[in-house]
């Protein structure tokens, strides 16, 4: 909901202030409003709920997301490893926690990001970048969202994962 900006004025960021579930043809839905701290637009996410929630930090099942687009998940993977040091010796010692948390979220970014990738394909389909900011990250290099290069990444931010856990 966060990377989704409000269609009144652009402001990113979401703070719902009511949820509700309910049965919608037969499909659990989850939905969460609330309005734009900038411009006061009220704003409204509905989510099917799925049986099997994902564990965290999982952003989703088995399949691409049908909200969030490969760009937006792939800008969100890059901020959030870019605020943890690479090396777990070079971050201070209270904020080993929330590097952990940053770099873990950051890996399963990443993971979204290849679930657009097709079956035998090499590259996530431009077709797939829906958002405004999608498109643009994906403008400014497409040659990022090919397979070899997303998994290169996300084996990159594992091994600094890993060197947090340990």
């Amino acid at each position: 909901m966060d990377l989704q900006p409000c269609g009144g004025c652009g402001a990113e960021g979401f703070e719902w202030t009511d949820h509700y579930s309910a049965d919608l043809d037969g499909q659990l839905i989850s939905a969460f409003s609330g309005a734009c701290p900038r411009c006061d637009t009220t704003r409204e996410f509905e989510f099917v709920v799925s049986g099997d929630e994902p564990p965290p930090p999982a952003f989703g099942g088995p399949e691409p997301s049908q909200i969030i687009d490969p760009g937006q998940f792939l800008a969100l993977a890059r901020n959030l490893a870019q605020l943890v040091p690479g090396d777990p010796a070079n971050c201070p010692p209270d904020a080993v926690v929330d590097a952990t948390d940053a770099i873990s979220a950051a890996v399963a970014a990443m993971d979204e990001v290849l679930k657009f990738v097709p079956d035998g394909a090499d590259a996530v389909p431009s077709e797939t970048l829906t958002s405004d900011r999608g498109k643009a990250v994906y403008a400014a290099d497409p040659g990022q969202f090919r397979r070899m290069r997303l998994e290169a990444v996300t084996g990159g931010y594992r091994k600094v994962l890993l060197a947090y856990r340990g």
